[in-house]
């Protein structure tokens, strides 16, 4: 075989959608190459083969006979093909003024909708006719190109459709992350919207419509947060934004691309932000990242600062399962052991309490003991720990034990769950703990594993009574939360697809159609699977 045609046959060429195309008709066209794939039908084979090396001469699969289909069109993969026929019917259905207005809430995140660049993009790509002349300004604004107005709107201009000044619709545009053109036509917009001069860069705000009345959230965070820009940031700072705005620091600590984070949270001290009073170190300890608090650390971050669970960063690392070279890290610059949380808890008692037994063992080469004075908390201890023969002894002594633990003590299960402490949730669900008990969150036990795409977990609780059912703070189910966690905020080690086979299997819906296209590929691809075999 000619390799130089079979490496231009797998590459995507110009998208060619047809008018009016149908994803049911395109899934179709997938499965039948599939089948005389399998065949061994020799149009199928021909068809297939480019992509099938690319794969490592991979078995036939639907998910690679979707590629076939996608590239043979000129996308990506199937998952670009899906947004860009999802994004024709939503051009179809909605009127001009809405599609504008849908593009620009996918491209800005909207309340606790996260930003969707592909998404936005691939509709901006349906857009048939001009833009209504009201939306003009944001529209161009949130693509970059502000030359193509015919007047320059003021920095501070508040335009429709949400009434945001106009620096802001750049500043939070999530089309930063797509790299060029788009980069350097929004730098580009934003330094000329600078460039005007404007007294007070904190006074621009883009209003968050889950808050009433809104302060509006400042155009750093937009830059930090949705347009992930560490340049664009630079250049606001320049400009004299408030790096104390409350927002800032705080997500630049959660990015998931950790060396940006650090790069972020470098650019904001140096021009004065302040870790007094933001969370932000304990927004850090969210994630195990020892050069990431390393670096907080050396920048002024206070190890004793009072955390909103009482207590302080210790406690707080200790209740997010961090390990010994972040608690080392924070005991070395001071961390007072002594420190009582809002239950009156010392970081070692703490530690006992959440069967941390390595943190134990570091506090106690500290001096600091645990203080365990009741039977109770020994037993909650021992549960904790995953020690069966430490907890059934407690219970022989006192039958009753486990019914006087108050809500409190109960939520031990969710939170246990929720730091993957595996052992010691199948010790509490083996001694009868109540199941749908609420946590962090307002979450259950099982909404917890969903959310961390712990597979094993679920599949544990579910066996002992858990209901996909049960419900958490933000009014969604277990299936809810794996799918909300799926697309905005993947846990690391997260295994999603299982996790969705697992809550299938106990009766949980089968995601929607609007659901399934923000999904990651594996698990579109899956579920396209099972409808093809079904």
């Amino acid at each position: 075989m000619n390799t130089s045609h079979t490496a231009a046959a797998s590459q995507p060429s110009k998208p060619t959608l047809p008018d009016s195309a149908d994803l049911q008709q395109l899934k179709r066209q997938a499965r039948e190459l599939l089948r005389g794939w399998r065949n061994a039908e020799a149009a199928s084979l021909t068809r297939a083969a480019p992509y099938q090396g690319e794969h490592g001469a991979a078995p036939p699969t639907l998910s690679l006979a979707q590629l076939v289909i996608a590239r043979e069109l000129g996308f990506a993969s199937w998952p670009a093909l899906h947004r860009a026929v999802t994004a024709q019917q939503e051009a179809r259905l909605l009127d001009q003024a809405a599609l504008v207005t849908r593009i620009l809430k996918l491209a800005l995140g909207r309340g606790w909708d996260s930003p969707q660049p592909e998404r936005a993009l691939a509709l901006m790509q349906r857009m048939r006719g001009p833009c209504p002349a009201h939306l003009r300004p944001a529209l161009a604004l949130v693509k970059g190109e502000l030359e193509s107005l015919e007047r320059m709107p003021a920095a501070g201009q508040r335009l429709p459709p949400f009434d945001a000044p106009a620096l802001a619709y750049v500043c939070f545009s999530s089309l930063h992350r797509l790299g060029e053109p788009w980069a350097e036509g929004l730098m580009r917009s934003a330094q000329a919207l600078l460039a005007q001069g404007y007294s007070s860069l904190d006074a621009l705000r883009m209003p968050d419509p889950e808050v009433e009345p809104s302060p509006g959230l400042p155009l750093l965070y937009g830059a930090i947060a949705r347009a992930q820009s560490p340049a664009l940031a630079a250049v606001l700072l320049a400009a004299g934004a408030n790096p104390n705005d409350e927002e800032s620091l705080y997500h630049a600590c959660e990015d998931s691309e950790r060396p940006r984070a650090a790069l972020q949270i470098r650019q904001l001290i140096a021009h004065g932000a302040r870790w007094q009073g933001t969370n932000a170190l304990l927004r850090l300890l969210d994630f195990e990242d020892p050069s990431g608090l390393g670096l907080a650390l050396s920048l002024g971050a206070d190890v004793n600062e009072p955390g909103p669970q009482g207590g302080a960063a210790l406690h707080h690392a200790l209740r997010r399962g961090r390990s010994n070279a972040c608690l080392s890290q924070l005991i070395d610059h001071g961390a007072d052991l002594s420190a009582r949380d809002a239950e009156g808890r010392k970081p070692a008692t703490l530690a006992a309490l959440l069967g941390e037994s390595a943190a134990l063992a570091l506090l106690a080469a500290q001096g600091a003991e645990p203080e365990l004075p009741s039977r109770k908390e020994r037993f909650l201890a021992a549960c904790a720990a995953a020690d069966a023969r430490r907890a059934k002894a407690l219970l022989a002594e006192q039958a009753e034990l486990l019914q006087q633990l108050g809500a409190h003590e109960l939520r031990l299960l969710p939170d246990q769950a929720q730091r993957r402490a595996r052992d010691s949730v199948a010790l509490m669900l083996s001694l009868g703990w109540p199941i749908a008990v609420r946590g962090d969150w307002e979450a259950s036990a099982l909404n917890q594993a969903a959310f961390n795409g712990d597979a094993a977990l679920v599949q544990s609780l579910l066996e002992h009574g858990a209901s996909w059912q049960e419900r958490n703070g933000y009014g969604g189910d277990a299936m809810g939360s794996l799918l909300h966690a799926a697309v905005h905020l993947p846990q690391p080690g997260g295994d999603y697809l299982t996790t969705l086979q697992r809550l299938l299997a106990a009766g949980a819906p089968r995601p929607t159609e609007e659901e399934r296209e923000e999904l990651p590929e594996a698990l579109q691809a899956w579920l396209e699977e099972t409808e093809a075999i079904s």
